[in-house]
């Protein structure tokens, strides 16, 4: 290296030094506390979340993981393998997997650094469109309510990433309010495109950073300003940016062939899913799943929702209250098509709520100042102090939950007697006798276990429930999944007496299971049993334990195990 080298990287990095310091120089000191505050929120947040490293997934975030995998290995998206979404959630697993791994501690992981990354752009937008330290009371809102156990904040659910793709969105929309620069607006709309290619459902985020461009148009701009250019530069520059998107993922999926497949598994199967639920059923789901996710954590959504009062304040810029009161409702709305309500359906509301929050410190910290009349800047820091208060006595209050958790009791707690805990276990079975080269099948929708055991489903249908929907097209598809199990010869077979995991519907042809008894009488014998006795325990017997013991559950899931070629005969095994 020669001396004029040497003498320009080290004059760069003393430029850098002092550029930092003088960054660090310029901060107010509520900024310098907020920053402060913040990475102990994020130091928070890596405790709490680590602690979640292992727990068992559920069926969905297991499918997406594998669905991930196989897009790993080259494997094309509504052909060896489909989802009823656009292409987005493939690629986002796909890159999780890729990153951090295809191991449940590998994916958890992943999806920790995701919510500290979705905290630090809400943060950064409630620091620009309010206050530093209504920034802090974003974070902390958003760091706590995301870990609800009933809406799966402790899950790899798609939701996250939808999350973390608005809350992107926000924080460039926050920057456009500022500064108008169109490559502002661009980005948003790619960061909005990108939570509605994850999941449908985030087209009402997307559709919402355009009302909110419109709204900061005609109320956060003169009228002597209003221009048709200035205001096509900014609807069209973001719809550009959404579009973008959309025609990325659309052209990947036409490259590759299956382009028509995406159409129907995207846009005509949701239809019929979308239709199913009567809007008094569901409003049942809804009420229930409301309860049981703010059971716990009620003062932080009626903290933020005081955000609505703020609407009636007149000193506070109209286009900042309503655009972030309807942030809200367009995140609400993302939890209604279909009226099933699930628990993971809600995380796309909260960087709503976490702006929301933000924007009622906001308020009351001006109404303390300028309407009360205490001008003492101390308020602020009063107010935070007694907000960080409260998280923790809420944290202390579960603090079971948060710092030592029972990983089968929180699952039984928020899925019921859904066979999570135990394929987890089955797999670890598996794992330990069999080859790389084995292969295994479900009988039930548990993809997770594909992902456990890093096995390929002999069959696109790993997710078993699509063959006994009541759609035409199942009885194709039962006879497609028959085909391929039958040819690919699995060591294990793992069937899950179980209605839910089943999820057969009525009517539906019988095809697949008078084969699948027909193959275990004359293929398997009976290795291992799961009786799921109702609570928390489940029973385990494996091999010569099975002579003895008498099942006494309603839900069981039967392990079989191939008989070598030469041994298969039509003698008769134990099914179920």
């Amino acid at each position: 290296m020669s001396k004029t080298t040497a003498e320009t990287k080290v004059s760069s990095k003393s430029t850098d030094t002092k550029g930092f310091k003088k960054y660090i120089n310029n901060l107010t000191q509520e900024e310098k506390i907020s920053y402060g505050m913040l990475a102990f929120i994020i130091l928070l947040v890596m405790l709490i979340r680590s602690n979640f490293f292992n727990i068992p997934f559920e069926r969905d975030e297991g499918a997406y993981g594998y669905y991930g995998k196989l897009l790993l290995q080259g494997k094309t998206p509504y052909v060896d393998f489909y989802e009823q979404k656009f292409p987005g959630i493939f690629y986002f697993y796909g890159a999780m997997v890729g990153i951090f791994g295809d191991t449940v501690k590998g994916l958890h992981m992943g999806f920790m650094f995701l919510n500290i990354a979705t905290i630090l752009f809400l943060f950064g937008a409630a620091k620009r469109l309010f206050s530093p330290m209504a920034a802090v009371v974003t974070a902390m809102t958003y760091a706590i309510v995301s870990m609800t156990p009933n809406l799966s904040g402790f899950t790899v659910q798609g939701e996250h990433g939808v999350a973390f793709f608005t809350a992107m969105g926000i924080y460039f929309y926050s920057i456009t309010t500022k500064d108008n620069r169109w490559k502002y607006f661009f980005y948003m709309g790619i960061a909005m495109g990108l939570a509605f290619m994850t999941k449908t459902s985030g087209m009402f985020l997307g559709l919402w950073g355009g009302i909110a461009i419109v709204i900061d148009f005609f109320f956060g701009m003169k009228k002597s300003e209003w221009t048709k250019k200035e205001f096509f530069k900014r609807t069209l520059v973001y719809t550009g940016g959404v579009f973008l998107v959309i025609a990325i993922f659309f052209m990947i999926i036409a490259i590759k062939g299956s382009f028509e497949q995406m159409l129907y598994w995207s846009i005509e199967i949701p239809k019929r899913y979308v239709s199913r639920m009567p809007w008094e059923e569901g409003k049942k789901y809804l009420d229930y799943t409301y309860q049981a996710i703010t059971k716990e954590y009620k003062f932080f959504w009626m903290h933020a929702a005081l955000a609505t009062v703020t609407l009636l304040l007149k000193n506070l810029p109209f286009r900042l209250k309503l655009s972030t009161v309807l942030l809200m409702v367009f995140g609400t709305i993302t939890i209604f098509p279909g009226y099933y309500f699930y628990g993971h359906y809600w995380i796309q509301i909260l960087p709503g709520l976490a702006i929301m929050a933000g924007l009622t410190f906001y308020a009351i910290n001006d109404i303390i100042t300028n309407r009360a009349g205490v001008k003492s800047p101390r308020i602020k820091y009063v107010y935070v102090a007694i907000f960080f208060i409260v998280s923790f006595m809420h944290l202390n209050r579960l603090k079971d939950y948060y710092f030592n958790p029972n990983y089968d009791r929180i699952l039984r707690s928020v899925y019921g007697n859904n066979p999570f805990p135990e394929t987890a276990k089955i797999a670890e079975f598996i794992n330990a006798n069999s080859k790389p080269e084995d292969n295994i099948v479900a009988i039930g929708s548990e993809p997770e276990i594909y992902f456990y055991t890093q096995k390929n489903c002999p069959s696109r249908h790993a997710y078993f429930s699509a063959i006994v929907d009541s759609v035409d097209e199942h009885r194709k598809w039962q006879r497609e999944f028959v085909g391929e199990v039958t040819l690919a010869k699995p060591r294990y077979v793992i069937f899950y007496n179980h209605p839910i995991s089943l999820m057969v519907q009525r009517g539906v042809d019988q095809f697949v299971f008078q084969w699948y008894d027909r193959m275990i009488r004359e293929q398997y014998n009976l290795i291992g049993f799961v009786d799921m006795i109702d609570g928390y325990q489940s029973n385990y017997v494996w091999r010569e334990q099975l002579a003895t013991y008498k099942p006494q559950a309603q839900n069981q899931i039967y392990i079989y195990e191939r008989r070598p070629d030469s041994l298969i005969t039509k003698t008769v095994a134990p099914t179920k």
